[in-house]
């Protein structure tokens, strides 16, 4: 009896093994695409979940979001204030669009020296245009995906023309003067990536 493999079964035998190892290869960069999305997803989610549970940045948020109304100072910055008759810092400060205005001048102010709220502010907004260009960062790496922070959009709508402005009828004096005077040019980027209308245009 011939044990002779037929001609056809030869052909089809190498036809079909580098068929199967091209489906296995196609299949290890599906689930590795699959994993960098969900990393992605999941590192995004973690960064702007971080506006709420970090206690500076969700100040700076709060001042964003608020023309008028108390703010929950950070711990590490209630040494700034005076202790209350109980010998106590204050946990709560009331919020001052005027005194967030002088905080983020460009050039540190003598009145912002002399207002705990001025250096607290200061401190917060600084931490959140850190945060904020780290994001940008880690989008330009490839390590986060547009469509993962769609939340963002609307804090960076706030800092381009912020409605609690005082003595100025252009909202985009707010902040925009000391974005540039500090470099944060990954900021606009972040902002014109996620089409924030006029970003590109000078404070």
């Amino acid at each position: 009896m011939s044990t002779e493999v037929p001609l056809w079964a030869e052909m089809l035998n190498k036809l079909v093994t580098p068929v199967i190892a091209g489906v296995s290869a196609f299949y290890v960069w599906l689930q590795y695409q699959r994993a960098r999305r969900w990393k992605a997803t999941d590192l995004a989610a973690t960064l702007v979940g971080k506006l709420e549970t970090d206690p500076s940045l969700s100040l700076s948020c709060h001042a964003l979001d608020w023309g008028v109304g108390p703010l929950l100072i950070p711990e590490q910055y209630r040494a700034f204030f005076p202790r209350d008759a109980s010998g106590e810092y204050p946990g709560v400060m009331q919020h001052d669009p005027a005194v967030l205005a002088r905080a983020v001048e460009p050039e540190l102010n003598a009145v912002t020296l002399a207002e705990p709220r001025g250096l607290v502010y200061r401190h917060c907004f600084v931490k959140l245009f850190d945060h904020l260009e780290s994001i940008s960062t880690l989008l330009e790496s490839g390590q986060l995906r547009r469509e993962d922070l769609g939340d963002l959009r609307y804090w960076l709508e706030m800092l381009h023309e912020y409605p609690y402005a005082p003595g100025t009828p252009n909202g985009r004096q707010m902040f925009r003067p000391a974005l540039k005077a500090w470099r944060y040019v990954g900021i606009a980027e972040l902002a014109r990536t996620l089409e924030i209308k006029g970003w590109a245009t000078t404070p």
